[in-house]
């Protein structure tokens, strides 16, 4: 496993096309993904390259929040709690404040949830996750090599596209998501997109909740609460600006007003569609392990 972890590490984008075409995969598409690309066009675009399966990682999101919503339950004496699903953020902490470690929520993030509940019930399956950041690789994906077999960003997939020849305008059909998905959970690339939907005000306070993104922002934050001048209970915090939607990966032609129009467009047009048989249920994932240690 290790061996091939290194194999996959220095492989350039045609090895990755070939890999992806020679084994059974499964595409993790970020929620962020309307940005970049058109929905329904980007599921047959990416079976064409050669994924097996295509689905976003909204379910995987909305067992992060279940599982949020009952730590928090299980710890209301905990004086702070802090969102963990990006990684640039927790390497933050981990590195400027090792004190507020003990703060960051022990929970998989949205990507690693969905690779976990992929990998119980398709084992079989290489899990790709289709990512707007460089860190979801560098720094998280690394650390959970047994779920996670590759990340690739929207602009390889961009790459990868245009060496194959595959146009948007020629999947101009419906397409639909494999099983597991939900639908509330689409605006979580939006900044506050977690504790909006996971419905954190219900636990706490408006005053003891803050939404902010970016690492000026946080470290302000922080540094508030070390110093007793905030007593926020709950931070909902992303590096990038307006949210995952910000994303190094994502298109750069689009402001952050304009990237969050694309998310809602996707909602309205995606809403639809009836999920049927494709809706992801908390029991298909209730006894998987959504833990992490930091």
């Amino acid at each position: 496993m290790a061996i091939m972890k290194e194999y996959i590490k220095k492989m350039n984008t045609k090895d990755k096309i070939n890999f992806i075409k020679n084994k059974k995969s499964i595409a993790l598409l970020a929620p962020s993904f309307p940005i970049d690309f058109e929905y329904p066009a980007i599921i047959g675009m990416l079976r064409e390259l050669g994924f097996n399966k295509v689905t976003e990682l909204t379910f995987g999101a909305r067992m992060v929040n279940w599982n949020y919503v009952q730590y928090i339950k299980g710890h209301l004496d905990q004086e702070l709690f802090i969102a963990s699903p990006c990684p640039t953020v927790v390497n933050f902490i981990k590195a400027q404040y090792p004190d507020f470690t003990q703060y960051l929520m022990p929970i998989a993030s949205p990507m690693l949830a969905a690779a976990r509940i992929y990998k119980e019930h398709h084992p079989e399956y290489e899990i790709i996750f289709i990512s707007p950041c460089f860190a979801k690789e560098k720094l998280e994906a690394v650390n959970h090599q047994d779920n996670i077999d590759m990340v690739i960003t929207f602009t390889e997939i961009k790459e990868m596209f245009n060496l194959k020849k595959i146009k948007e305008q020629d999947f101009n059909r419906q397409y639909f998501f494999d099983s597991f998905i939900q639908e509330f959970t689409k605006v979580y690339p939006i900044s506050g997109g977690l504790g909006n939907t996971a419905h954190i005000g219900n636990l706490f306070t408006k005053k003891e909740i803050l939404i902010t993104d970016g690492l000026t922002n946080i470290k302000l934050a922080l540094e508030q609460i070390k110093n007793k001048e905030k007593t926020y209970r709950f931070l909902d915090i992303l590096n990038c600006p307006g949210g995952c939607i910000g994303g190094p990966a994502t298109s750069k032609e689009l402001n952050t007003e304009e990237k969050e129009a694309k998310i809602a467009s996707y909602i309205s047009k995606a809403s639809e569609h009836n999920l049927g048989s494709h809706e992801g249920k908390i029991s298909y994932a209730k006894e998987i392990n959504l833990r992490v240690e930091f």
